[in-house]
């Protein structure tokens, strides 16, 4: 894990430059920082842009730093799920997480950095196209982020959940939760989830990895890579390059080990 003076370093050079895709002002945002704790930022301030996060990370050098898959209208009000509907979910992205160890391929491990193996996230990456070849055949607003370890995340930014059930006012949360697992269910097998991913998949209250964020504990970035098309033609040395911090706060990328 990077030391939290490294953190720091890289959110003071960082933009932290989320894509318009993801509308920050109603994301619920925690982050995780050294001690394990996980702090809500939005108790500071109800609705946050980049700029603000920015100042947090610096001041707090995160580990992690997470945002809610729903959009709400009072993120300041997101706690507990029997508490959620006070805080009014509006709507939000399906979210898959895709990591290689789902699927028991052999492989020699090469890794990079701490714990980032290459063989690892090229499997990643060929069950990430496989989720998405699935996924577009209901939707089609599909973006890609690295994990900065294992994997990568897929939003479905066009979900909607009356796709899939109605929506019931006095439990909207239900609604979410209902519509997420009817998807999931039916998509299962080209998703290739364990028990654990497809309870998180179904999950409305999740968090995910924010974009362009760091992943302090291995030290790259969670970097946003596009659609499939995007992902198909960027290779993981490419991903790993763009995704070395030291592109933030030196303009060039260190040398990171290869352990075989």
């Amino acid at each position: 894990m990077l030391e939290p003076q490294r953190i720091r370093r890289f959110y003071i050079n960082s933009k932290l430059e989320v894509p318009k895709i993801w509308r920050l002002s109603r994301k619920h945002i925690r982050i995780q920082v050294p001690d394990g704790r996980f702090i809500k930022l939005n108790k500071f301030r109800n609705r946050l842009n980049e700029r603000e996060i920015r100042s947090f990370c610096i001041k707090f050098s995160p580990i992690h730093v997470y945002f809610s898959a729903l959009n709400w209208l009072f993120p300041e009000r997101v706690g507990k799920k029997y508490k959620a509907r006070y805080a009014c979910p509006l709507n939000g992205e399906y979210v898959i997480d895709v990591d290689s160890y789902v699927v028991k391929k052999p492989h020699r491990h090469v890794y990079v950095a701490e714990g980032v193996c290459y063989e690892c996230l090229n499997i990643s990456k060929e069950l990430t196209i496989q989720a998405c070849e699935g996924i577009e055949g209901y939707y089609s607003d599909i973006a890609i982020v690295f994990s900065g370890k294992r994997g990568f995340h897929i939003h479905v930014l066009d979900f909607d959940i009356r796709d899939w059930t109605y929506y019931n006012e006095r439990n909207p949360i239900k609604s979410h939760e209902v519509a997420r697992y009817k998807f999931t269910r039916i998509s299962s097998d080209a998703l290739a989830l364990d028990r654990a991913h497809f309870i998180v998949s179904v999950d409305p209250m999740r968090v995910i990895s924010m974009p362009n964020s760091l992943n302090a504990e291995t030290g790259l970035k969670c970097t946003y890579i596009g659609d499939r098309k995007d992902l198909e033609k960027t290779s993981i040395d490419e991903i790993i390059y763009r995704s070395n911090p030291a592109l933030e706060i030196y303009g060039y990328p260190e040398p990171l080990r290869a352990v075989k």
